[in-house]
């Protein structure tokens, strides 16, 4: 069983073992570069089998303000990788499934959640799209490989019911 946990910065060496796969470079940086992120509101969250680290992702509370296709106080997703040598088991699946509810509780504000993904990258944008993410129509054409599908995953603000 798969858990999503927030990764501390003084943490990191748990992930530096994700390897890319053929390819996956035009996509996402390699881990040891993801680490080093010292944007202010990017914080780093580690995905887990049991005490192994098999992938990793960022959120970002300021990817509405680097980002015009996102509303205003929309956070974004970025970097999501399962490492190379754990791909093909389902992670990434069982992750796509767990990510809304762990998104909730973290960012119990936000109504939604954006990401990119590259055009040129069927396999994870069906992931994506699979896990309940909507293709919102719009591209982003600021990435260093091509086109980007704007992607929002709805979590709706959470309301406390009446006692």
């Amino acid at each position: 069983m798969i858990t999503i946990a927030p990764l501390p910065r003084d943490r990191t060496e748990e992930v530096l073992h994700l390897e890319l796969g053929p390819g996956q470079g035009a996509f996402v940086h390699p881990i040891a570069d993801m680490v080093t992120e010292a944007t202010p509101g990017v914080a780093f969250h580690v995905i887990r089998d049991g005490d192994l680290a098999v992938g990793f992702f960022k959120t970002d509370c300021g990817y509405c303000e680097r980002h015009d296709f996102a509303p205003k106080g929309a956070p974004g997703l970025r970097g999501f990788l399962i490492g190379f040598q754990y791909q093909g088991r389902g992670y990434g699946r069982a992750a796509m499934r767990a990510l809304p509810a762990y998104l909730r509780r973290l960012l119990p504000d936000a109504e939604a959640v954006y990401l990119t993904v590259n055009c040129a990258n069927p396999v994870a944008r069906h992931a994506y799209v699979s896990g309940g993410w909507e293709d919102t129509g719009t591209l982003y054409h600021g990435g260093s490989s091509g086109p980007q599908a704007v992607l929002r995953l709805a979590l709706g603000v959470q309301v406390a019911a009446a006692t």
